[in-house]
């Protein structure tokens, strides 16, 4: 896997990885560098894993594990507030069913996808803390500011600021739809040199 300059495979934590690729990484060097981290996961940490993909949805994910729990959303775009809540009780459920379970956190594309998740878990985790969840927030925050930061999209950044308002109560959802009946303009922008 050392050879590969496209696979970043990091240790968050003791517990949660991440498997990241870029978007523009070619089919075949991606495909073997999945073998190859299924193999590595398989030695290193048995049938002790759930992947999570956050990428859009791809058969050839599940070469890395039979368990794959599909949270993708577009590249570059933030995810509804209702995914990024599944997404942080899946991974803690999973953590604190056994010591030994370990969380593999997929991305094809920009690191804004692992940042959202790392940094909402981080926010989830504070408030469902155990005393040695301390050290692990102080990993994912590093991790959040060194990889993912300098990539993160303003609206990314944003709905983690309303995921931790959520958390702490600052923040009430409205759970109501609400509905755009009509749009009013008055006068009409010229759009063209010979008028609106």
């Amino acid at each position: 896997m050392e050879s590969s300059c496209e696979l970043d495979l990091v240790y968050i934590t003791e517990r949660i990885i991440a498997v990241s690729y870029p978007s523009v990484a070619e089919e075949q060097s991606y495909s073997s560098n999945l073998r190859e981290v299924a193999h590595m996961l398989k030695s290193k940490h048995g049938n002790n894993y759930v992947l999570f993909n956050l990428s859009e949805r791809r058969r050839d994910v599940n070469k890395l594990h039979p368990k794959v729990l599909d949270f993708g959303w577009p590249d570059m775009h933030t995810p509804a507030l209702e995914k990024i809540c599944s997404i942080c009780k899946a991974m803690d459920t999973w953590l604190n069913a056994a010591p030994h379970n370990v969380v593999v956190l997929h991305n094809k594309g920009n690191r804004g996808r692992l940042g959202v998740v790392v940094a909402a878990y981080m926010h989830y985790s504070n408030i469902s803390a155990s005393a040695d969840q301390a050290l692990d927030r102080f990993a994912m925050k590093r991790f959040y500011e060194d990889k993912v930061v300098p990539v993160g999209q303003p609206s990314q950044k944003r709905y983690i600021h309303y995921f931790s308002g959520l958390l702490s109560g600052s923040i009430k959802m409205n759970n109501k739809p609400l509905f755009l009946h009509h749009v009013i303009m008055h006068g009409i922008p010229n759009f063209e040199s010979k008028g609106g």
